[in-house]
């Protein structure tokens, strides 16, 4: 086994604590914030085993639970990735997989709808991406991350493609693993923000530019609709609906530029979409 730390441009003194601590550690330093998939492709690039392991590091992984995901994943040549269950600091269950780009998901946002019509159960095409155990062959087929994205959506980008592969996203809930979400964020209105435009692109990658408009015509919907309906139907709502539009509405300028910046294929490395 070999570990493999890629450090964005921290300045806290990681390297030297960790190196001194740990020196079989292999130390990748970034001189500039490059991003999650960025940084994961370079880590990857210089890693030499069969597998790849991309954890976070505010990850805490149960006792036996590698060998455990290892044991699974040489049983099922078929997984492309396997992520585990995460759960909060506390032991609750924490949001593990996604469906990616579904517009159903949008709808059951509407508190009118969601009202009305019973939400639909979630389909698994993604996992997230601070547990991630690969084939290495798999991100040598698929090209790693898009360099488009520069944190958020990305992992969900990434399983998409390896399913178009033929290959399985498998959620394998017998290994558990705390996840101290948000652990590396000092600046959670910032981070709130790169959510939604990371996710915009996601939609234009995956729906292409009528399901781009489609994704803001029902993201702009739900606002309108539920700032009267929360007024009746759910008063907890009120509580991050100015948070959520502030951020979804100050990436605007930028979601007019992103259909004539990117493409639906991953980037080259020469633009990367961050949040100002």
């Amino acid at each position: 086994m070999e570990i493999l730390v890629v450090d964005n441009a921290s300045n806290d003194g990681s390297k030297e604590i960790i190196t001194a601590a740990y020196p079989m550690v292999k130390w990748i330093q970034n001189k500039n914030n490059e991003g999650f998939g960025r940084a994961n492709n370079l880590g990857i690039s210089n890693a030499t085993g069969r597998y790849v392991l991309l954890l976070n590091s505010d990850m805490i992984v149960q006792q036996g639970g590698l060998a455990a995901c290892l044991a699974e994943m040489e049983k099922r040549p078929d997984v492309g990735v396997l992520g585990c269950r995460l759960v909060n600091e506390d032991g609750s269950f924490q949001k593990s997989t996604y469906t990616v780009a579904g517009f159903r998901g949008l709808l059951d946002l509407n508190l009118v709808f969601n009202k009305f019509v019973e939400p639909a159960k979630p389909r698994i095409e993604a996992v997230q991406g601070s547990f991630m155990l690969l084939p290495r062959r798999v991100m040598d087929e698929v090209g790693g991350f898009d360099p488009d994205f520069f944190m958020y959506s990305e992992e969900l980008d990434l399983c998409r493609r390896i399913a178009k592969k033929g290959y399985k996203i498998h959620y394998f809930d017998k290994v558990s693993a705390i996840h101290k979400h948000g652990g590396s964020i000092t600046n959670p209105s910032w981070s709130l923000k790169q959510r939604y435009l990371s996710n915009a692109l996601l939609y234009y990658k995956v729906r292409g530019l009528a399901g781009y408009l489609l994704y803001h015509f029902l993201f702009l919907l739900n606002t309108a609709t539920n700032f009267f309906a929360m007024w009746l139907l759910d008063k907890n709502y009120r509580l991050g609906y100015l948070q959520i539009q502030k951020a979804y509405l100050s990436n605007f300028v930028q979601y007019l530029k992103i259909p004539f910046l990117y493409t639906r294929k991953p980037g080259n490395g020469k633009r990367i979409l961050r949040a100002s």
